[in-house]
């Protein structure tokens, strides 16, 4: 097949997908050949061709019409969008993996961040380790941790669903039943890890996400800490005396004290946490500052679950209430015997099989997966809690989970925030008052000559 010559406006295009590494230069001329006269002569035609016929998705044909062309491919991975932020300033993306077409996640940390703030690299090095250290069906799987070009990343099991803390902005607390059934499979998740050693420290709703089928994955080991491990001089890495780690909502009494000398039942009182905000659709100790709420983790108990949702059972509030003993030895003595526990509430209701890896080839169906992602950001919805100093608590904004911006944007109009469209609007009325003045002023002359 003759190269066809290509119009002068589709060049640039054309050349950044050449080098991109997403697509052969047979499959880029076979595809021009035979897209429309129109579209061979418009770049954003062309590349909204490319998309329609599901050899690039809309995040990649984005970025090649504004002339990126490096970063879409990672090795075996190519990006395809992406889907929420990861922990230490990392970005997740979705991907495919080209050996068995595979749709994934993909945790990136780009250099430009890491060469700002080192700790940075080595808090992701640390995670990219850890991953590989636990293999559970509640527990989001590493494939593989590697770096390309300079850029590090995790290749991880894509979780299509929502995370614990939309699934409840969304519909209100979940019914004790279904709680108990998704915390039993959290239990089930965080035993294994216990039992390798590993310490999650920020458990929370929005590192547990919820599948299709109602499974929990827990996700994000971004500030988990082996028992027993060397710990590094820099405290900012992975806290310390005097240095807090975990996010300010969900975080144990002893984490406050000294984040690095927690062990097991740190998680166990996050747990009770999120089973609070699970059932009540807040947080134990809501509002306030960083500094209030540890001061309020530290010496306080929060509103009865029952008082604020009267259809949870006492037993069901009691098991709750032991989770969040202020004290690490009055809390059970693992994940598992709270699993147990949990069991006893879940009910005669059938679950549905774990949900499969999705596999999927059919091009309309990535695109309407990639859609759904980019505007829900329902797959890494989280950062990772705060490493501060206590005295500079007063001084720091409250923690916050990170909401979907699809209807939070304020858009308007071409694209304009309504306070845009408000002062435009304004100004028009403003005009056309104007006009009217001197209309009839000018009537009131002629009057008058009359």
């Amino acid at each position: 097949m003759q190269p066809a010559v290509k119009p002068q406006p589709v060049e640039p295009f054309l050349k950044a997908l050449a080098r991109s590494g997403l697509l052969t230069d047979q499959q880029i001329e076979k595809a021009y050949q035979t897209a429309p006269a129109a579209a061979r002569k418009k770049p954003e035609l062309l590349a909204e061709y490319f998309v329609r016929t599901g050899m690039l998705s809309q995040f990649q044909s984005q970025k090649l019409l504004q002339g990126v062309e490096k970063g879409l491919v990672l090795g075996p991975y190519h990006v395809l969008a992406p889907v929420g932020r990861g922990g230490m300033g990392g970005t997740v993306f979705l991907a495919r993996d080209t050996r068995d077409q595979r749709l994934l996640a993909l945790k990136v940390l780009p250099p430009q961040k890491y060469r700002e703030e080192e700790r940075v690299l080595t808090r992701f090095r640390r995670e990219m380790e850890l991953s590989q250290k636990v293999s559970h069906p509640h527990l989001a799987r590493a494939f593989e941790s590697n770096v390309y070009h300079s850029i590090y990343f995790i290749a991880m099991e894509f979780i299509p669903g929502k995370s614990l803390s939309q699934k409840v902005a969304s519909d209100g607390p979940l019914p004790v039943h279904r709680t108990a059934r998704i915390f039993a499979q959290v239990c089930s998740a965080m035993h294994h890890a216990h039992q390798q050693g590993l310490i999650h420290r920020d458990l929370k709703p929005s590192n547990i996400m919820i599948t299709p089928n109602g499974h929990a994955k827990v996700l994000d080991l971004g500030l988990a800490l082996m028992e027993g491990e060397d710990l590094p001089e820099d405290k900012s890495i992975l806290g310390g005396q005097g240095y807090i780690v975990g996010t300010m909502d969900y975080i144990a009494p002893e984490q406050v004290a000294d984040p690095t000398g927690v062990d097991f039942r740190a998680d166990l009182y996050s747990l009770g946490c999120s089973l609070y905000f699970t059932l009540t659709g807040q947080p134990p100790f809501p509002g306030g500052t960083s500094q209030q709420k540890i001061k309020r983790h530290l010496n306080e108990w929060p509103t009865l679950i029952t008082e604020i949702n009267p259809t949870v059972p006492a037993g069901f509030a009691a098991v709750i209430e032991h989770l969040m003993s202020k004290q690490p030895a009055q809390r059970p003595r693992s994940a598992d015997e709270v699993r147990k526990q949990l069991l006893h509430w879940v009910g005669d209701e059938p679950a549905l099989p774990m949900d499969t890896a999705a596999d999927n080839a059919n091009p309309r169906e990535i695109f309407d997966l990639e859609t759904d992602q980019m505007q829900e950001g329902s797959f890494w919805e989280s950062m990772p809690g705060t490493i501060f100093v206590p005295s500079q608590v007063d001084s720091a904004a409250p923690r916050r989970e990170f909401k979907s911006t699809k209807k939070e944007s304020g858009k308007g109009f071409a694209g304009m925030s309504q306070r845009t469209l408000l002062i435009v609007a304004c100004a028009a009325g403003g005009v056309l008052v104007l006009l009217a003045l001197i209309l009839v002023a000018v009537g009131m002359i002629m009057l008058n000559k009359h």
